[in-house]
């Protein structure tokens, strides 16, 4: 399900990127072209870039060019990441687990 916000806010990306408020900042600055702000206004089309960047960092250690690289898809495709993605796995893990417990409320007599 798809949100509708056009801006997110610096805490709202971290958040959903499961990444320390600083990081997300810092991935702000060096990837995402945006103005100046006193409040950094992340627009809803730049985390894709971002959640690239996580990949790219989290998962398969990629740091300075080569992660830069890896983000505008110019470097070479990589396999399977080296490590899991553990917050996307017990996100996906909790969902399950909310659905089965919703289906057991239903059955109850």
């Amino acid at each position: 399900m798809g949100s509708t916000k056009r801006y997110y806010s610096l805490s709202e990306v971290s958040e959903l990127l499961h990444v320390p408020e600083h990081q997300a900042r810092r991935w702000v600055r060096l990837f995402l072209d945006l103005p100046p702000y006193k409040t950094m206004r992340i627009p809803a089309e730049a985390l894709p870039t971002l959640r690239r960047v996580r990949e790219g960092v989290i998962l398969h250690r990629l740091r300075g060019a080569e992660l830069r690289s890896f983000v505008e898809g110019k470097g070479p495709s990589l396999k399977a990441p080296l490590y899991p993605d553990y917050p996307t796995l017990l996100g996906d893990i909790l969902s399950d687990i909310d659905r089965i417990l919703e289906d057991l409320d239903s059955w109850s007599i």
